[in-house]
């Protein structure tokens, strides 16, 4: 009976101290306080030194100054990317090329041609150090069973030998392909790739948000993964990112189906302070651009982080009598006012003009 007693005894001081660690563990991360950490928001918090992704922002409105009107070849531009010391671009349906735009005058300054590259509805063109990812992606109807994304051999495209394979894929919970133009969530018109991964930023125009899919890098047939979503409340149409700041800039536009007249409206989603992989986890806020313009953003990019280039696609369209004829243009926006603050403080003093 001793024994049980003294058996009992010992289990009772083990219990007390992995207790007792476990209160000296969490007094530990007391130390972390998470909230707000960006001294921009409106729910900046002083205390905090963890970015929880809470902070909120005042509205805002940015203006981009128009570089030029883009060549007539050049009207469906719907990704743009800073490679080889200059800005490339590509169209949405078909097209073989992609062309250098000079970013002072809009004018076309070199036109490669990819003649292995087979598309439907390209959208976007991400890249690492070694390939470029052109996005066959395009899917308004959601009916498509073909998504596909070309990888590209960036030293192949120089020496003129292209190298392309193909990596194809399916979204996870995607079960309905019923053609229905302008209703799906299963567009996609943006991605970015870090790491051994790609992730999409959906084109949802039921529901207005985006929500992350990941897949591997790699040739083969993978499936897209859900990873997270955010209400952006519009159409995201393009994504640029920034690894070395890690900066995301998505681009879009307002969108309402009944009323052609009160979309269109262009705007940002900057995310930043995010852990790798979670976008969403750090802090979001949008940019709307000045309320006259009126433009079908298709594209943006940047080389350093506060200066961006955005394209936009020809757009024609006529409502009760009236016909709207939207230019394709290059445009450049500064966004130093909202993000040179997060470099200087995460250190990113050198930022190139």
């Amino acid at each position: 009976m001793k024994k049980c007693i003294c058996n009992s005894l010992s289990s009772m001081r083990m219990a007390l101290l992995f207790a007792c660690l476990l209160i000296a563990g969490t007094s530990c991360s007391r130390a972390q306080v998470c909230g707000c950490t960006d001294p921009a928001a409106t729910n900046y918090d002083t205390k905090a030194n963890v970015n929880d992704g809470s902070c909120k922002y005042a509205p805002a409105k940015v203006k981009a100054s128009v570089v030029g009107n883009l060549d007539a070849a050049l009207h469906g531009t719907s990704s743009l990317f800073y490679w080889n010391n200059g800005y490339w671009t590509y169209n949405d349906h078909q097209d073989k090329n992609i062309y250098c735009i000079d970013s002072t005058h809009a004018t076309i300054l070199d036109t490669s041609h990819l003649k292995k590259i087979q598309s439907q509805d390209s959208e976007e063109i991400a890249q690492d150090s070694l390939y470029l990812y052109l996005g066959d992606i395009g899917n308004n109807s959601g009916n498509r069973r073909n998504l596909q994304i070309y990888r590209v051999n960036k030293k192949s495209i120089l020496d003129k030998t292209y190298e392309v394979d193909t990596i194809r894929f399916s979204y996870e919970d995607q079960t309905d392909f019923t053609p229905s133009s302008r209703i799906t969530d299963f567009d996609c018109e943006a991605f970015v790739v870090s790491g051994d991964s790609i992730y999409l930023f959906t084109k949802q125009w039921s529901s207005l948000q985006t929500t992350v899919y990941s897949l591997p890098k790699t040739p083969g047939t993978h499936v897209a993964h859900r990873r997270d979503s955010y209400d952006v409340k519009g159409l995201i149409t393009g994504a640029t990112y920034i690894p070395e700041h890690q900066i995301i800039v998505l681009c879009g536009y307002d969108y309402d189906k009944d009323h052609i007249l009160t979309s269109l409206h262009p705007f940002l989603i900057l995310l930043y302070d995010f852990k790798d992989g979670s976008f969403f986890s750090g802090n979001k806020r949008r940019l709307d651009f000045n309320s006259s313009l009126k433009a079908q953003i298709e594209a943006i990019a940047s080389r350093n982080g506060t200066d961006y280039y955005l394209t936009c696609e020809h757009f024609n369209t006529t409502v009760m009598g009236i016909n709207f004829d939207l230019p394709a243009q290059l445009m450049r926006l500064d966004l130093s006012e909202y993000l040179l603050p997060y470099l200087k403080k995460k250190g990113s003093l050198k930022v190139k003009k």
